[in-house]
């Protein structure tokens, strides 16, 4: 084999390397994104055991000021209110972004949420970010931010 070929060779692997490391960050991008639109997907169906076996038992809940600092703290005090919430007013997910970085990943969402809950109107921008952790073969929710403003509060 020349020396031409051994370079040709030693760059198709790297290339090769890098091609499959590009996509196995696509595949795990996608399967954050697929955890956090089942946890949605859980709280609008209102699957109490769904929503809690996608988070960390460690996991921390940050919502509208609240902090939850465990599954069994928000098992216990939100989830109930967020499932009525989820069931009832209108989700539309208006931008998501994914990135990972080893067994951690960050899904940021924005969404206009629309209805009523509770006898009142809801007309609403939130921002959520989602931290999740590979935990085996699949991830988990590790940390969750909810936030959001009426949308003419925008800057």
């Amino acid at each position: 084999m020349s020396a031409m070929s051994r370079v040709l060779s030693g760059v198709l692997a790297a290339l090769l390397l890098v091609s499959t490391a590009v996509q196995a960050q696509g595949e795990d991008e996608a399967a954050i994104k697929a955890v956090v639109a089942d946890f949605h997907r859980a709280l609008a169906e209102g699957y109490r055991d769904g929503v809690l076996k996608l988070l960390m038992p460690n996991a921390v809940i940050f919502e509208t000021g609240y902090v939850e600092a465990s599954r069994e703290q928000y098992a216990a005090g939100h989830l109930g209110a967020d499932m009525l919430y989820a069931a009832t007013v209108q989700r539309e997910v208006v931008h998501r972004e994914a990135v990972v970085s080893g067994d951690l990943g960050l899904v940021i969402t924005q969404t206009r949420n629309t209805g009523e809950f509770q006898g009142e109107p809801v007309n609403l921008t939130n921002t959520e970010t989602m931290v999740l952790r590979r935990s085996g073969e699949s991830w988990k929710i590790l940390h969750i931010h909810w936030s959001g403003h009426e949308p003419s509060a925008a800057p």
